[in-house]
């Protein structure tokens, strides 16, 4: 029995011994704590996902669905149109919902109109809009989803302009933040999201009086959750959609969208502060046009597929311009790895305008995907071997620090586990034997 004391005191003295681990902590800080469960950080420049939680997740959008509804309105408009608000706009707006107090016959400027939608986060703005544009609420709704596929959007269906809950109004992280991310790239709109004063209508057709706006949105210069680098934002929320951000940030040449659905008032500020700090403060762009950037990859396969194709002439290879990759700001370049991955076929160059896409790791962390291009001597070309507009495909990227635990400890577990096996089997022989030495004894 001593000896078998001892055996189990060992063994649990080794599974006892703390796991150790290693990280990538030495190339980036430990990753913030996050209340929010549904978040999709995004690289507005290349589309690629930095950071995602549940990001294919159905979710009610609330008035985040108005940053839509800006943006077909901004591509389909003049600032300068006259919007004239029906009794059908006006009436939408329930009790307790957001408005512009928009009269029946009203006539607002498209301009003000959109400052109204996006300040005030006016519903009857939203349907005033909508009409205007598309005649009617649900041929514009029709235009929304049609917009919203043509991005990628394949988790999304809109119903109405505003937001308002609708069991088939819907739609996920990720693809609100490639809606934000169109949004981010179109300027007009940009100047009316990121607008940090005062905005003020004058006296109209049906109203004596001047009315001022100040924008919902937290984060711009002055708000209660004020950030530096923040390039606003929209808010949205009801009792099913919870609460829920679209935000806009840059800092030198990177830019970000950061969406949180389903959150708490302040955990979804707190949340995209925390997402923005940890990659403006620890991520840089690294152009691979840059040839001192010591960043390469074994083109010998990628160049002989091209060839191949077309074997009558010459073929070198090449990024899209302005092709980058976002590193880690203490990432050793030359420890890159990349993966190469072909086109399935021919259709792939005029469909897309790349030959092939290159995904680059750093320590197993995916650090960028970019479309290679082939360009050949002839102006006989296959389909869209010498395009030259860049193409980023985007998927997430998993920035969870990468844990491995120590073989050792692995290997002394497992013979922990079996020299328990074992004792146990041997103890229970010897039981078996005392007991039938027992019964011989009786039996005699």
């Amino acid at each position: 029995m001593k000896k078998i004391s001892t055996f189990i005191l060992i063994i649990y003295f080794i599974l006892s011994i703390p796991t150790i681990t290693y990280s990538q902590d030495e190339v980036l800080p430990e990753f913030p704590t996050l209340e929010s469960e549904y978040v999709v950080l995004m690289d507005a420049d290349s589309g690629e996902v930095l950071y995602q939680n549940n990001g294919d997740a159905k979710c009610h959008p609330a008035s985040t669905t108005k940053l839509l509804t800006a943006l077909i309105a901004v591509e389909n408009s003049s600032m300068k149109d006259i919007v004239t608000y029906s009794q059908a706009a006006v009436k939408s707006v329930g009790y307790g919902d957001a408005n512009a107090s928009i009269s029946v016959g009203e006539e607002l400027t498209m301009e003000q109109s959109l400052y109204c939608l996006m300040l005030r986060s006016a519903n009857d703005a939203a349907y005033g809009i909508a009409e205007h544009v598309g005649g009617n609420i649900s041929t514009f709704a029709s235009m929304m989803n049609e917009k919203a596929a043509s991005f990628g959007a394949t988790g999304t269906h809109f119903t109405n302009p505003s937001g308002l809950t609708d069991e088939f109004h819907y739609t996920t992280p990720y693809d609100m933040a490639l809606i934000g991310r169109a949004c981010f790239n179109n300027k007009t709109l940009m100047n009316i999201i990121s607008y940090p004063k005062m905005y003020t209508i004058g006296p109209t057709n049906k109203s004596k009086f001047t009315r001022y706006y100040t924008h919902r949105y937290q984060m711009l210069k002055g708000g209660n959750f004020e950030y530096e680098h923040s390039c606003g934002g929209k808010t949205g929320y009801t009792d099913a959609a919870g609460n829920c951000l679209v935000s806009f940030a840059q800092k030198g040449g990177m830019r970000l969208v950061c969406v949180i659905m389903n959150s708490s008032e302040s955990g979804r500020y707190h949340d995209t502060a925390k997402l923005f700090d940890y990659y403006f403060g620890n991520y840089h762009k690294v152009y691979l046009d840059d040839y001192d950037n010591g960043i390469s990859f074994d083109s010998v396969d990628v160049l002989k597929m091209a060839t191949s194709l077309h074997s009558k002439d010459s073929v070198s290879l090449s990024f899209g311009s302005g092709a980058y990759l976002l590193l880690p700001n203490k990432a050793d370049t030359s420890s890159l790895k990349s993966i190469v991955t072909y086109a399935d076929s021919p259709a792939y160059f005029g469909e897309k305008g790349g030959f092939a896409c290159i995904s680059f790791y750093y320590n197993q962390l995916n650090v960028g995907t970019l479309t290679v291009f082939a360009k050949t001597s002839s102006t006989d070309d296959i389909p869209g071997i010498n395009g030259v507009a860049p193409y980023t495909p985007s998927g997430y990227i998993d920035t969870a620090p990468v844990t491995y635990i120590n073989l050792i400890y692995i290997i002394g577990g497992i013979v922990g586990a079996l020299l328990i096996i074992g004792l146990i089997i041997l103890v229970t022989r010897r039981k078996h034997r005392r007991f039938n030495y027992a019964s011989k004894k009786l039996h005699f």
